[in-house]
């Protein structure tokens, strides 16, 4: 046979490979990440279908979802309708093969049940070794785009279901690589909208690859109305909130378990009991009357009147599975609120990239 009919038939076989393999990749790949997501002990997952687009070396899962095993619980732990996963071109540029992971429109469900059974926390899993199962490099960036948060109590009085919406995020430097100076931090930025009315930021510094005992995180929500989440109040405190704002900072360190930091609940315009609602057009029990009148004449008591607002800042210390939360220094937080000077939604100590509200 002659040598350019040879070469030409071994060109051609090489592409009717290639095209038989591009062909069965798809079908390769969902079962592979099917019998991964399966193979979890206290949840399963399932995709529907995978997409491959060799061009830009990524393939896209379709319609991901993630149940808890054994339990009766009507929603499942997450959904996501696509997930992109790629090569990171501009690591690959220089000279490093990692991946960016893309969660587009994903929604988390958290249950908070009678007991474990019934309740949905995503304790029993290492989820970020279960999303490494599913890549084949290393993943350096995850990015969730439009996602929501949901908070579930099925079984309270009354039931609860509180979100958070358009929950965009960055997850950066997830590498095992250590850095100069011998350490590996990743670094996550976050914005939300709670509660159809609340801005949140957050943003945290971590380990990647360590067991979370040393991080920092500061977290903001500014304007929430407070009406919104009477469902929760009720459930919860017993009480409801006829009107008012309200905002909240958190700021913690942790350094090998042993935290530190501080929480700032404050409150404006608030208003929890009404004798026209809560009594006179109310069937409330008597004695919720009676504690929430108690709660409304406690914080007009102690109140800004200036700024009108209620609020302290609370000590956080202790371990991570233990913390401590300082009582008398919230009790001084409320009185330097009211008498002293009005509390701000500022972060105080971060040493994290945030926007300066100085």
């Amino acid at each position: 046979m002659p040598r350019p009919r040879t070469a030409v038939l071994a060109v051609l076989v090489i592409v009717l490979v290639l095209l038989a393999l591009r062909l069965a990749l798809p079908t390769l790949i969902e079962r592979s990440v099917n019998a991964r997501l399966a193979a979890m002990a206290n949840y399963s997952g399932h995709v529907a279908d995978v997409d491959v687009a060799l061009w830009r070396g990524a393939y896209v899962l379709r319609d991901l979802r993630i149940d808890k095993r054994d339990s009766n619980l009507p929603v499942p732990m997450l959904v996501a309708p696509r997930v992109d996963i790629a090569l990171a071109w501009r690591h690959l540029f220089r000279g490093s093969i990692v991946a960016l992971v893309e969660f587009e429109q994903p929604v988390l469900h958290f249950v908070d049940g009678r007991g474990r059974d019934d309740s949905l926390t995503g304790a029993g899993e290492d989820w970020r070794q279960r999303l490494e199962e599913l890549v084949p490099i290393r993943i350096d960036e995850v990015l969730v785009r439009d996602g929501e948060v949901v908070f579930h109590n099925f079984v309270s009085d009354p039931p609860v279901d509180l979100r958070a919406a358009a929950v965009n995020a960055r997850l950066e430097n997830l590498t095992n690589v250590r850095d100069e100076a011998g350490g590996r931090v990743a670094d996550l930025q976050a914005t939300a909208l709670l509660f159809d009315s609340a801005d949140l930021e957050a943003q945290a510094r971590f380990d990647p690859i360590g067991r979370m005992e040393t991080f920092s995180l500061a977290l903001r929500v500014l304007s929430i109305d407070l009406t919104r989440i009477n469902d929760l109040a009720r459930a919860y405190a017993n009480i409801d909130f006829e009107s008012g704002n309200g905002e909240f900072v958190l700021e913690l360190e942790a350094e090998d378990g042993s935290l530190s930091g501080y929480a700032k609940p404050l409150f404006q315009n608030l208003k929890i009991f009404s004798w026209r609602s809560d009594v006179v057009e109310s069937e409330k029990n008597p004695f919720r009357i009676a504690w929430e009148a108690v709660v409304q004449g406690v914080t007009t008591l102690f109140r800004n009147q200036p700024a009108d607002q209620f609020g302290t800042r609370i000590e956080i210390s202790g371990r991570i599975d233990n913390p401590e939360l300082g009582v008398f220094g919230a009790v001084i937080g409320v009185l330097r609120n009211a008498f002293v000077r009005a509390l701000e939604p500022y972060f105080e100590g971060t040493h994290l990239p945030l926007r300066d509200d100085g």
